[in-house]
């Protein structure tokens, strides 16, 4: 134990903090920094995750809450598995979601756009019916119909074990009226289905790369990452495929990270419209049925 031991919340923040900056852990799965991190394990440790920080800053940590933070940050150094499976619960769009193994942990600019209503490009008031493809954990899905409780969501994914995750969070959550889980690799158990919206964060990295990967992607089901030889595999089949599910003022959004100028580079005369997440980075990709209509993929 530290020579003084840790007294308020404040102190064990400070004491992980300074643990998680000295130790080679890829930062990622909720939190891209060790203060972050140190704050969550704290707050989950001490049952005030719900909490804002500022509130609860100086209240005072027992002894065996402070040995169970120090166990639970050392074993996330040890092992480097993300701090999100070590404790079950990951946040997303600002809601909580169960999260373990059998899906990847809830991280998307989804989060974003629909926390800010994906305004100005279209209004979800006026949508009834929207796909998550590749739903995994349902996060997405879910975040929708907690944000929009008009819509009908159908979660769709390939991998049975993510859908008994997502549908763990859907009982949580209480939306099982709304959001319904299909079993389908892409559109295949999708036939007949058009939608409004689609919203996509496929597998899109490349098999060489996924290797090289920090150690914490270990940890994840390698499926809902490797996406061929160069990454576009699933998204290529996604934008040749929407068409035929989306209504007539339907769109189409996929997340496609840095392999946002890979795309661009295979389909040098299509215009890509990429929309501009709050952190800065424009890797969410926008077509309307109209647009996808037009071009060859």
């Amino acid at each position: 134990m530290p020579s003084v031991r840790p007294n308020t919340i404040d102190d064990c923040v400070k004491w992980a903090t300074a643990k998680l900056a000295q130790s080679d852990v890829f930062f990622g799965h909720g939190c891209d920094n060790p203060r972050d991190e140190a704050i969550w394990a704290t707050l989950h440790v001490t049952g005030l995750v719900h909490l804002e920080y500022e509130a609860v800053a100086t209240k005072t940590v027992s002894k065996s809450q402070f040995l169970a933070i120090r166990s639970l940050v050392e074993r996330r150094i040890e092992t480097h598995e993300p701090l999100a499976y070590l404790v079950r619960e990951a946040w997303f769009a600002g809601y909580a979601f169960y999260i373990d193994q059998r899906a990847i942990v809830p991280r998307s600019h989804f989060g974003d756009l629909i926390q800010d209503g994906f305004g100005p490009w279209f209004d979800l008031q006026q949508m009834q019916c929207v796909l998550d493809l590749c739903c995994g954990s349902g996060c997405i899905a879910i975040a929708l119909a907690l944000t929009c409780p008009h819509l009908q969501i159908d979660a769709s994914e390939i991998d049975s074990n993510a859908l008994e995750v997502a549908t763990i969070n859907i009982d949580r959550h209480r939306v099982n009226q709304r959001v319904h889980t299909i079993q389908s690799n892409l559109f295949e158990k999708l036939s007949g289905n058009r939608y409004d919206l689609i919203l996509c964060n496929p597998p899109y990295i490349a098999q060489t790369e996924m290797d090289e990967l920090p150690k914490e992607y270990s940890y994840e089901p390698r499926q809902a990452f490797v996406a061929g030889n160069d990454g576009l595999l699933f998204v290529s089949q996604i934008l040749r495929q929407a068409r035929n599910h989306l209504t007539d003022e339907g769109y189409l959004l996929i997340e496609l990270g840095h392999y946002s100028a890979g795309l661009e580079k295979s389909y040098p005369d299509i215009p890509f419209l990429w929309l501009t997440s709050r952190s800065g980075e424009s890797v969410v990709l926008l077509f309307s049925k109209q647009e996808l209509d037009q071009y060859s993929f």
